[in-house]
């Protein structure tokens, strides 16, 4: 394989990994449009666990963690502050929220401040 053969692949490889990479954030109107049931996974200091989380149209949350061999509860809610800007504050933290379209599926993620943790969820069926 020449070296001009071997960058025209390397490109279409870049450009293909670009395409498949994840979705740009999806507004948030208000915390109403993401009022439901949550299902996931939180990471933290205390490792990887599923959560479960309900949050209500005025932004608050409750929901359970299973941290082995017990549930935590956890707590908190979700604030816009401007379009595009949505925080979160609880009982596992504060961070940033971001809602993505992927692959036909809404993927809600709150990202701790300071990193560290966090959660992605998908609305429970």
């Amino acid at each position: 394989m020449t070296a001009r053969s071997r960058r025209a692949v390397l490109v279409l490889a870049l450009l293909a990994a670009g395409c498949a990479g994840p979705r740009a954030s999806t507004p948030i109107d208000g915390p109403a449009s993401l009022a439901g049931t949550w299902r996931g996974r939180m990471s933290g200091p205390m490792g990887q666990a599923p959560v479960l989380l309900t949050i209500e149209e005025d932004g608050s949350y409750r929901g359970i963690l299973y941290v082995e061999p017990v549930y935590r509860d956890v707590a908190g809610v979700i604030s816009v502050i401007a379009r595009g800007r949505v925080r979160y504050e609880g009982t596992d933290g504060n961070g940033r929220v971001t809602l993505h379209e992927e692959a036909g599926r809404r993927v809600l993620r709150l990202v701790r401040d300071g990193g560290g943790g966090g959660a992605e969820l998908t609305p429970a069926k």
